[in-house]
C-alpha cells in the first residue's frame, strides 16, 4: 500500500468510527415524533451522522477508490468516470455492488442538502442511512484487507 493510500484509508477509518459513534447514539428506530420533538441530544447526534456519512462517502467515492485502482491494482483509471471506476472496482469484487453505490451517493446528497420535508420523509432516510453506513464501514474493511495483501500492481512486476 502506498503512503498516501495508506493517510486516506486511515481519514476514513476515522470517520467511519465517528460514524458508527454517532448512529449509536440515535434512538433506534428514528422515527418522525422523535425528529419532530427537536431533542437536542438527538440533533445532535443526527447532525454529527449525517456530516460523518457525507464525510465517509465523499473521501471514499473521490479519492479512494481511484488512487485503489491506480495504485494498488495499477490500472489505467486516473481520467475515469467515478462510474467507470465503481463498475471495475464491483467487477474486482472490492465492492459488492455499483448500483448500491450510486444509492449511497443518492442519500449523501439527500443529508447534505436535507432534501426531506416532512418528519416521516426524514427518519425513513435516516433508518436507511444507518443500513447505508455499516455497509460503508464494511467496504472500508474490505479495502482494508485487500490492501494488506499482495497484490500485483506496478511496483510488482
Amino acid at each position: 500500500m502506498t503512503p498516501q493510500l495508506g493517510v486516506l484509508l486511515d481519514a476514513c477509518q476515522q470517520h467511519a468510527r465517528y460514524l458508527l459513534a454517532a448512529q449509536g447514539r440515535l434512538p433506534a428506530p428514528v422515527t418522525a415524533a422523535g425528529i419532530s420533538a427537536r431533542d437536542d441530544d438527538l440533533v445532535a447526534a443526527l447532525d454529527q451522522f449525517a456530516y460523518r456519512f457525507t464525510r465517509l462517502q465523499d473521501t471514499l467515492g473521490g479519492r479512494v477508490f481511484r488512487r485503489l485502482l491506480v495504485e494498488h491494482f495499477g490500472e489505467p483509471y486516473e481520467d475515469s468516470s467515478l462510474r467507470d471506476v465503481v463498475d471495475r472496482l464491483e467487477k474486482l469484487g472490492v465492492i459488492a455492488s455499483a448500483e448500491r453505490w450510486s444509492q449511497i451517493r443518492a442519500m449523501r446528497n439527500t443529508l447534505a442538502h436535507d432534501y426531506p420535508e416532512t418528519a416521516e420523509e426524514k427518519a425513513a432516510a435516516i433508518e436507511l442511512a444507518r443500513e447505508m453506513a455499516r455497509e460503508m464501514a464494511s467496504m472500508l474493511d474490505g479495502m482494508r484487507a485487500i490492501t494488506n495483501r499482495t497484490v500485483p500492481g506496478p511496483a510488482a512486476h
